[in-house]
C-alpha cells in the first residue's frame, strides 16, 4: 500500500472490497503496463451483455467499503 517513493508520506485509500468475492466472469489483473506488478485492474475475462456487466460491477459497489484514514492500520 505505501510505496518506497514516498517514505512518510500519508496513503490515500479510497475503497476496499469487504470480501474478496468477485463475480463470474471478472478477474484482477496485473497492469501489463506495471513492471513491478504492484497496480492491478479488474477486467471482464468473458464475454457478456454490457448490462451483465454493470449488474455485476453495482454488486461489487454495494460491497465496497470507504477507509477515511489507512495511516492508522500502517
Amino acid at each position: 500500500m505505501k510505496s518506497k517513493r514516498n517514505p512518510g508520506k500519508s496513503v490515500s485509500v479510497f475503497w476496499v472490497l469487504e470480501k474478496a468475492d468477485i463475480p463470474p466472469g471478472l478477474k484482477f489483473v496485473a497492469d501489463p503496463r506495471d513492471n513491478k506488478k504492484q497496480h492491478y485492474l479488474l477486467c471482464a475475462v468473458e464475454r457478456m451483455r454490457v448490462e451483465i456487466l454493470r449488474s455485476k460491477l453495482e454488486w461489487m459497489a454495494d460491497r465496497m467499503s470507504v477507509i477515511r484514514d489507512a495511516q492508522v492500520a500502517l
